[in-house]
């Protein structure tokens, strides 16, 4: 009996005990205890625990102010200061609670780390309880050195810059160092701009700085910032150079400007770009052995390629580089009426083409006055309803069926040609009957 009182007794009180058992938990840890000067480490906070901490420092900076715990732990990185000793300190927010949901107030927890000189190593409190510095005997005890703790440093994340420069223009917006894209605008006569930056971790490595060549139109150049830990960043100029041209040549009534800004212009398959000077100016022209072109704009923003006379200065055509059928020329300015023609367009491979229909009949053709590679015109006749193209050698167009009416139709004329024929020899066969009867009459009078 009294054993099973013993084992009731003691089973009460743990059931007793137990209702007074807090499950929740929180606390804060740093992953080292010592920490070079302007060195860097981590501290974990959390616990088994809901809710939002809040975190502060002491002689150090953080990386972030606050952090959620939800039955874990968080990992905050902490860089120290110069000297003497970092203080973190944890304090849950309003509406903490343990993992039951119920209100937990477990107050701030710290944690300190020492700021250590590797130059000394040695402190007062490594000394024995037994030893003096003014007893002689006792100096080689005073001046024995604690080998330092290996300390693991967190590598920095840090990214950003702390300014960037140009040499020529400004920046907009002004720079930030949490904005990552800015634009440019440069006069046409800039080449090359310097650009400078500085990152606010001295650890960090950049690339793209320096003097950067531009060219008309628009440049991308990137700046990229990679921290310690490898994390890259990457700041964004849109430079923008004025692209005006700064060559006009005559064409007809018009002044062609020189494109300055080829990056996205297709040059002809055969042409080769070269340098042509046009007085105190270098423009591009492209050569492909029998005559050279330049690729310019009119006064109404049109670009194309044109024909350049290399003595004169001057566009003698504006060509059009195409392919209709499988057959590549260039579509040139018609710049005169043919004879048995007028001029006219037509919209082939959905492209619309200038060219010449006939005056007279033959609605299905359409003459297409072209130039080779050479610089060669040729005349080219489209047919409409099939869509075929063949040389044009100077005679009328005539197809199948057309061939066929013309055929039925001499034949008509034929047949009409035989009757004619047949009745002037029965005629002419008559005349001479009716002659020779006459005569033989009158001779027969003659006789009697």
């Amino acid at each position: 009996m009294k054993k099973w009182l013993t084992i009731s007794l003691f089973c009460f009180i743990l059931m007793l005990c137990g209702g007074y058992v807090d499950a929740a938990s929180f606390k804060i840890t740093a992953s080292t205890s010592q920490i070079n000067p302007n060195g860097s480490f981590s501290v974990s906070v959390g616990g088994d625990c809901i809710g939002k901490v809040n975190l502060s420092v002491t002689n150090g900076t953080l990386s972030t102010n606050s952090v959620w715990v939800e039955q874990n732990y968080q990992t905050v990185s902490v860089k120290a200061g110069s000297s003497g000793s970092v203080t973190i300190t944890a304090t849950p927010a309003v509406g903490f609670s343990d993992a039951d949901a119920n209100e937990y107030k477990p107050g701030s927890r710290s944690v300190k780390v020492t700021i250590i000189n590797s130059n000394n190593n040695s402190t007062p409190a490594e000394k024995p309880n037994n030893q003096t510095s003014n007893n002689p005997s006792n100096s080689q005890s005073n001046n024995i050195i604690k080998k330092p703790q290996t300390v693991i440093e967190e590598k920095s994340s840090n990214n950003l810059l702390s300014s960037l420069s140009i040499n020529v223009g400004n920046l907009v917006p002004n720079f930030d160092s949490n904005v990552s894209e800015y634009n440019l605008e440069l006069t046409k006569d800039i080449k090359t701009i310097s650009i400078n930056a500085i990152s606010q971790d001295s650890k960090s490595r950049i690339n793209g700085i320096g003097d950067i060549n531009v060219q008309p139109g628009e440049n991308i150049i990137t700046i990229t910032v990679i921290a310690e830990n490898g994390a890259e960043k990457i700041y964004t100029i849109k430079a923008y150079v004025d692209e005006t041209p700064q060559v006009y040549l005559k064409y007809k009534d018009k002044e062609i400007g020189i494109v300055r800004n080829l990056k996205d212009v297709t040059i002809p398959e055969g042409f080769n770009e070269k340098q042509h000077q046009v007085n105190d100016n270098s423009i591009s022209i492209f050569d492909n052995g029998h005559f050279s072109i330049i690729y310019g704009i009119d006064n109404e923003n049109n670009k194309n390629f044109y024909i350049i006379d290399t003595q004169k200065n001057e566009c003698i055509n504006k060509i059009i580089p195409t392919t209709i059928n499988k057959h590549f020329f260039y579509l040139v300015d018609l710049q005169e009426e043919k004879e048995g023609f007028e001029m006219s367009s037509i919209t082939i491979e959905e492209k619309e083409i200038k060219g010449y229909k006939f005056k007279n009949g033959f609605a299905d053709y359409f003459l297409l006055p072209v130039m080779n590679n050479e610089g060669k015109m040729i005349d080219y006749l489209y047919e409409t309803k099939e869509g075929t193209l063949q040389i044009y050698l100077g005679s009328a167009p005539i197809n199948y069926n057309q061939y066929k009416e013309l055929i039925k139709e001499v034949n008509n004329k034929q047949i009409v040609i035989y009757i004619l024929i047949t009745v002037l020899l029965l005629n002419t066969t008559g005349l001479i009957l009716l002659f020779l009867k006459l005569r033989k009459g009158k001779l027969n009078e003659e006789v009697h």
